[in-house]
């Protein structure tokens, strides 16, 4: 009898140990994300919601990067989204810059929009060009470093805002951050 039911366990333990492997995701690189605040590190394992998506359409002129750095389960805390657009494909050790203007639809507008949200969900913004918004100190550079076939690393930098501070754009209180490093997945979209 004591047999029977330990082999019942055993057989039960077996069954559960098969099928909860086959849940397993399957391994990945260590994506992360890390910068500074102000001088405060930040530094987050990258979710599977992060990526960098490359938006490639050959009858059109300008290319799309969108960054997706998140972490955990909430994407509006600790999550830092960039949007870099150019005319030519991406070339390692190029810094992009924002107030490198970029024409899009007969329209100048930033080469870079960074949106931040902190620790609490607050948001934080740039994205305005210094030449059409007298008083703006929005501004922000990502270089790529290496492309590789499980993703991309890469640097960059932004002076940003609180999204609800809608006073003078020459008061707004500034926000840096600085030293930011990314090792994050690609994927790429022809349209």
């Amino acid at each position: 009898m004591k047999m029977r039911l330990l082999s019942k366990i055993l057989l039960f333990t077996v069954f559960v140990a098969v099928f909860t492997s086959c849940d397993k995701e399957p391994d990945r690189p260590d994506y992360y994300y890390r910068f500074k605040v102000n001088g405060v590190q930040k530094e987050f394992k990258a979710n599977t919601d992060s990526g960098i998506l490359f938006l490639e359409d050959p009858n059109a002129a300008n290319r799309y990067m969108l960054f997706n750095m998140t972490t955990g389960r909430d994407n509006e805390k600790n999550a830092l989204f960039i949007s870099l657009r150019t005319l030519e494909s991406i070339t390692i050790g190029t810094r992009y810059e924002m107030q490198l203007g970029i024409t899009v639809n007969n329209t100048v507008v930033p080469r870079i929009t960074v949106l931040y949200f902190d620790e609490n969900g607050d948001r934080f913004i740039a994205d305005l060009l210094q030449t059409d918004n007298p008083g703006a100190r929005d501004d922000a550079w990502v270089i790529f470093d290496e492309l590789i076939q499980e993703g991309s690393y890469g640097r960059f930098e932004a002076t940003i805002y609180s999204v609800d501070d809608d006073g003078e754009l020459s008061e707004r209180q500034d926000m840096f951050i600085t030293d930011g490093e990314f090792f994050i997945p690609n994927f790429i979209s022809l349209r």
